[in-house]
C-alpha cells in the first residue's frame, strides 16, 4: 500500500509539474509575442469561416464611386476625374431628400477643387442645408496640416477629461506628436462632425480592431463610424466603455453583404427628380439610414487587410465599426484568468494519459491511448474555439494547443528516461518531424546553420509572367491565389526534377539555380532544358490558365550561368539559402529584355555554351549582342528551343540570321530588307525592323560600330 501510494504520489507530482512547466512557457510565450502571427492567422480563419453566420444591419447604407459611375458621367455629363465638389452636393441633397440619418465622406477633401471655389462652395452649402454630414480628418505627423483645432470648424463632441492627455496634439507612441490633416476651410466648417480616418492595425499590418475615438488638442476625435452617430443627433458609445486599443470588429463576408448602391445611380435619381421624372431610386428608400460613400474605382480607393481580405477597402471599415455598435456584435477576447485556465487544462490533458496509464501498467498500449487523446483533446478544443466565436467569445488557441503539446512531450521524454530508452525516442520523435536528410545534413555539418557564403558557379533562372498586375486587378483574392498556386507549382515541380533550388518566389515571379547546394556539373543544360521544358507546361496549361484569368497568360525567362555567392544570408536568427552576384543580376535582367525582342525565353552565350559542351539537344537562335541596364559590355543572348521547333521555323530563323549577320556588319539598309521580308512571322524580327528604321534614321558611326542593341529598360 505505502509502494502505490508513492507511485501514485510520483505520477501526481510528475504531471503536475509537467503541467506546470508547460503552461508556463506557454504563457511566456503568449505574453511576449511569440504566438502572435499564428494567433493571427486563426483568428483571420474563424472570421472569415464564421463572418456569415452574422447579417449586416438594416441601418447602414453603402455608396461607391465605382467605374460605372465614372463612366456614366463621362459620357452623360462631360465629367472627366475627378469630379466636380458639386456632384458629391448633389449627392447629399438627394439623401437630404430622403431623411438619412447621417451622410458620412471617406474622402479627403484636402485640396481646392480644380473647378474654382464655387465648386467647393455648392458642395459646402449642400451640407450645411443638410446638418448631418461627417467630414474626415486624418492623423499624419508628415503631411498634418495643423497642430490644433481649427477656428471656425465643428467642435468635437466630446473633450479629453484626462489632463495627461489634453495638453496638446495626439501623440504617436514615439515622443513625436501627430499633426491633424483637415479638409480645406469652406468643407470642413460645412461638415456636423469631423470624423477620424486613421486606421489600427496589428503587427502584420491587419486591421482587426477599430477605435471609437483618439486624443487631439484637448478633444476626442470620434472614428468614422462613430461620428456617424453624432451627425444624426444620436448620443455615441462612452469613451469610458472603450478599449483602449478599440474593439475587435465582426467584418461581414465581403463589402458587398451590405448591396452597395452606385453614386452614378443616386445622382441619376437626383437629377430626374429634379426635372420631375421618375428617379431609379426613391429617396425614401434611405430615411432614417447611416449612409457611407467611398472610392471603389480601380486606382481611386485605398485598400487595407482584413481578416476576411487582404484586399479590402478602407471605408468597409468604418461601416463595419458602426454595424458592430448597431447590433452589439463586437468581438470580446477572453479575460487573462480564463485563458490561464485553458491552458492549463490542455497541458493536463497532455500530460495526464500517459502517466495514468504506466500506472495502470498499460504501457503496450500507452503511447497510442496518450496520442489518441492529444489528438481528440486538439479536435475538440479547435472545434469548440471556432463555435464560441460564433456569438462572440474569442478564445486563445495557439497558448493552450502549445501547451497541450509541450505537456504530451514532455511526458514521453520523462517516460523514456525513465524507461532508459531515451535515443530510441529521440530518434523516433525526429523521424516524425523531421526530414531524415536533412537531420542527417545538419549533424555533419551544423555550420549550415550559420550564416555565410560560398563562391560557386551556378546557373540562375529568372520568371515572370507577362502583365501579371492587370491579371490580378480583375481577380478575386481567392481566385488570384488559386491561379498563381496551379501555376507555380506546376514551374516548381520542373525545377526540382531537374535538380534545381527554388531560391524564393516574388508573387508570380520564380527565381532558381542549380549547382548548389547539391552539385550537377552539367548543372547549365539543367537550367536551359527545365527553361524549355516550362515553357512547354504553360503551353498546355494555358488554355485553362487564360480562361480562369481572362487574359493572356505568358511567362519570359532568363538564363544566365556565371559565378556567384551563395550561402545562408540575413540575421543571426533569421536567414535564407540565397545567391548574389553579378551573374545573378543579370539573369534578371534577361528575363526583363525578352519585352525588347518579343520572346519568352533568353539565355546568355555562358549558358548556351556550357550547355552545349554537356551534350544538350537544344537548338540556339542568336539574337543580339546587347549591352544591359547596368553593364558596359555587350552579352551575346540566344533564344533556345526545342530541335522540333527549330526544324518547323528553320527557313525563317535562317533568313534572321543572315539579316542579323548584316546588321553586326553596319550593312543597315540590307538588313532591313531581310528582317522586314520575315517580320509578320518572327517578333524578333520586326523588333529589328523598328531599330534598323530608327538606325537609318540616325546613322550610327560605321567606324565604331559593333553591332550592339543597348536596353533601354530593366
Amino acid at each position: 500500500m505505502a509502494k502505490g501510494r508513492r507511485d501514485l504520489l510520483t505520477h501526481v507530482i510528475r504531471i503536475g509539474v509537467i503541467v506546470m512547466a508547460a503552461s508556463v512557457v506557454s504563457l511566456s510565450s503568449d505574453w511576449l509575442g511569440l504566438f502572435q502571427r499564428p494567433e493571427n492567422m486563426l483568428y483571420d480563419s474563424r472570421m472569415v469561416r464564421t463572418a456569415s453566420f452574422h447579417g449586416p444591419s438594416d441601418e447602414i447604407a453603402l455608396v461607391l464611386l465605382d467605374q460605372d459611375s465614372l463612366d456614366w458621367a463621362q459620357q452623360e455629363l462631360g465629367w472627366s476625374w475627378p469630379w466636380p465638389r458639386r456632384a458629391y452636393g448633389d449627392l447629399v441633397s438627394f439623401f437630404n431628400l430622403g431623411g438619412a440619418a447621417s451622410v458620412a465622406f471617406d474622402v479627403l477633401f484636402t485640396e481646392p477643387s480644380l473647378y474654382g471655389d464655387g465648386d467647393d462652395q455648392a458642395f459646402a452649402d449642400a451640407c450645411r442645408d443638410y446638418g448631418r454630414v461627417v467630414q474626415t480628418v486624418y492623423f499624419d505627423q508628415l503631411q498634418g496640416n495643423v497642430s490644433g483645432w481649427q477656428e471656425g470648424f465643428p467642435l468635437p463632441p466630446l473633450t479629453n477629461d484626462s489632463p495627461a492627455e489634453s495638453v496638446g496634439p495626439a501623440d504617436t507612441g514615439a515622443g513625436m506628436a501627430e499633426g491633424l490633416l483637415f479638409p480645406i476651410d469652406s468643407i470642413a466648417s460645412a461638415a456636423a462632425v469631423l470624423g477620424n480616418i486613421t486606421g489600427t492595425s496589428d503587427s502584420d499590418q491587419v486591421i482587426r480592431r477599430a477605435r471609437a475615438y483618439r486624443s487631439f488638442d484637448g478633444y476626442l476625435i470620434p472614428t468614422l463610424g462613430t461620428a456617424s452617430f453624432f451627425a444624426a443627433g444620436l448620443e455615441g458609445p462612452a469613451p469610458a466603455d472603450e478599449p483602449e486599443a478599440g474593439r475587435l470588429l465582426r467584418y461581414q463576408p465581403s463589402l458587398n453583404s451590405y448591396v452597395p448602391y452606385s453614386a452614378g445611380q443616386i445622382l441619376q435619381s437626383y437629377y430626374a427628380i429634379q426635372l420631375g421624372q421618375e428617379p431609379l431610386l426613391e429617396p425614401e428608400l434611405f430615411q432614417d439610414m447611416f449612409v457611407f460613400f467611398g472610392f471603389y474605382a480601380p486606382g481611386l480607393f485605398d485598400i487595407c487587410t482584413t481578416p476576411v481580405s487582404a484586399v479590402y477597402p478602407g471605408v468597409g471599415v468604418h461601416v463595419t465599426q458602426l454595424d458592430n455598435y448597431l447590433q452589439d456584435n463586437f468581438l470580446h477576447p477572453a479575460s487573462p484568468i480564463l485563458t490561464v485556465l485553458l491552458v492549463v487544462v490542455l497541458a493536463l490533458l497532455g500530460a495526464a494519459p500517459l502517466s495514468v496509464t504506466e500506472m495502470l501498467h498499460l504501457r503496450r498500449g500507452g503511447v497510442l491511448v496518450s496520442v489518441v487523446t492529444l489528438l481528440l483533446s486538439a479536435v475538440v478544443f479547435v472545434v469548440v474555439s471556432y463555435l464560441v466565436f460564433v456569438p462572440g467569445v474569442v478564445l486563445p488557441m495557439i497558448s493552450p494547443l502549445a501547451a497541450l503539446f509541450l505537456s504530451f512531450v514532455a511526458a514521453m521524454v520523462v517516460s523514456y528516461l525513465q524507461e532508459g530508452r531515451q535515443r530510441r525516442y529521440l530518434k523516433h520523435a525526429f523521424r516524425q518531424y523531421l526530414s531524415p536528410a536533412v537531420i542527417e545534413t545538419l549533424i555533419a555539418n551544423p555550420d549550415r546553420l550559420t550564416l555565410g557564403g560560398e563562391r560557386r558557379h551556378i546557373s540562375i533562372y529568372f520568371s515572370d509572367v507577362q502583365g501579371f498586375t492587370t491579371i490580378s486587378e480583375g481577380l478575386e483574392p481567392e481566385e488570384l491565389t488559386s491561379l498563381l498556386n496551379d501555376y507555380l507549382s506546376a514551374m516548381s515541380d520542373i525545377i526540382l526534377e531537374s535538380g534545381g533550388t527554388i531560391d524564393k518566389y516574388e508573387g508570380d515571379a520564380v527565381i532558381a539555380f542549380w549547382n548548389a547546394p547539391v552539385e550537377h556539373q552539367d548543372h547549365s543544360r539543367l537550367a536551359v532544358e527545365a527553361m524549355v521544358r516550362c515553357q512547354e507546361k504553360l503551353a498546355q496549361m494555358r488554355p485553362e490558365l487564360e480562361a480562369r484569368a481572362g487574359r493572356p497568360f505568358h511567362m519570359r525567362i532568363g538564363v544566365n550561368t556565371g559565378d556567384a555567392v551563395v550561402g545562408n544570408m540575413g540575421s543571426k536568427s533569421h536567414f535564407d539559402y540565397t545567391m548574389l552576384g553579378d551573374s545573378v543580376n543579370l539573369a534578371a535582367r534577361l528575363e526583363g529584355l525578352n519585352k525588347q525582342f518579343g520572346t519568352y525565353s533568353m539565355c546568355s552565350a555562358a549558358t548556351r555554351d556550357e550547355a552545349l559542351e554537356w551534350g544538350t539537344q537544344l537548338r540556339f537562335r542568336e539574337l543580339a549582342r546587347v549591352a544591359v541596364v547596368g553593364k558596359k559590355e555587350a552579352v551575346t543572348v540566344y533564344e533556345p528551343m526545342t530541335a522540333e521547333e527549330y526544324q518547323r521555323r528553320q527557313r525563317i530563323l535562317e533568313v534572321f540570321d543572315q539579316s542579323l549577320q548584316l546588321f553586326y556588319q553596319g550593312r543597315i539598309k540590307q538588313a532591313l530588307e531581310g528582317f522586314s521580308a520575315i517580320r509578320q512571322l518572327d517578333p524578333p524580327a520586326a523588333h529589328y525592323v523598328e531599330k534598323c528604321q530608327q538606325l537609318l534614321d540616325n546613322p550610327p558611326d560605321l567606324d565604331s560600330w559593333q553591332g550592339v542593341w543597348v536596353a533601354t529598360s530593366k
